[in-house]
């Protein structure tokens, strides 16, 4: 790798962001619904870039993750090429986020603290995987994808964030190569809406929830922070109130205004996590 790209800065933001821009609009002239799977496909080339491709079966927590990550890439393009949508789209997702944070957290529920950290997960994951489950089929197709890419990007910031202030250097890479990942997704759907969501965008945002999981149960970092993050999931409520401007400026407004909506709930956890450490900084 190029001593510019061994930067941890680099690896972190600019590669994954770079990355993503360039997955997301090949899979746009591929497939177009498939756009979102760039988010995870991106997240994945650039953990296999800097950290390295995890042995199987994976000995680490972070090699679960990958591997889990890959799993569940896979199965979100296969259900969404075959139209699967609603209820069992989203049992589907639940399945494989369930599973996949058990494998990941089975090494340590020895613990009450752990297995209290892995049912807070879980509930997060059904939010994540039944918060649309109501919708009425195709509804996944046409779902505009700002609200929940900035979810997704807040989500992976306060992760990412989190993990920098407690001195989990390869989460936070990870964390915000993710963060990264959605902005590039974003920045194909600014000023102008072009893709959909879909559940390979849904997979990505278990991705970030695997992610916590890891730091939760894995490092001392103020994880409980990661709470005060969870507003950022109700982004599609907040883009009913944020005005719906008129022309491509009236749109690209919107647009940033429910990002800037989202990504507060993270700054408040990294704020958080800050004090919670007395003011001092991961070396990292």
């Amino acid at each position: 790798m190029p001593e510019l790209l061994q930067d941890p800065f680099i690896q972190s933001s600019a590669l994954p962001l770079l990355v993503s821009l360039i997955l997301v609009g090949a899979l746009h002239l591929l497939r177009r619904p498939l756009a979102a799977a760039g988010i995870a496909a991106g997240f994945l080339v650039v953990f296999a870039l800097v950290v390295g491709l995890p042995a199987l079966p994976p000995p680490s927590s972070m090699g679960k993750l990958f591997w889990s990550s890959a799993i569940g890439l896979l199965l979100g393009v296969a259900a969404d090429a075959a139209g699967l949508r609603g209820r069992v789209a989203s049992a589907g997702l639940a399945l494989w986020l369930a599973g996949s944070l058990l494998w990941i957290a089975l090494p340590v529920l020895d613990s009450m603290a752990a297995v209290v950290g892995f049912l807070i997960l879980l509930a997060v994951a059904a939010w994540v995987a039944f918060a649309r489950g109501s919708q009425a089929p195709g509804a996944d197709k046409a779902e505009s994808p700002t609200a929940p890419a900035a979810s997704l990007l807040a989500l992976a910031l306060a992760v990412g964030g989190t993990a920098l202030i407690g001195s989990s250097a390869s989460i936070a890479q990870m964390a915000l190569a993710l963060a990264a990942s959605a902005g590039g997704f974003l920045l194909w759907n600014w000023p102008v809406e072009r893709h959909g969501w879909g559940l390979p965008g849904r997979v990505a945002t278990g991705i970030a929830v695997l992610l916590a999981g890891v730091l939760t149960l894995f490092t001392q970092a103020q994880t409980a922070v990661l709470l005060l993050a969870l507003p950022a999931l109700l982004a599609g409520r907040v883009s009913h109130f944020v005005p719906q401007g008129h022309g491509p400026v009236g749109r690209a407004a919107s647009s940033a205004a429910v990002t800037v909506a989202a990504v507060l709930p993270a700054l408040a956890a990294i704020g958080a996590a800050y004090a919670l450490t007395g003011g001092e900084a991961s070396p990292y």
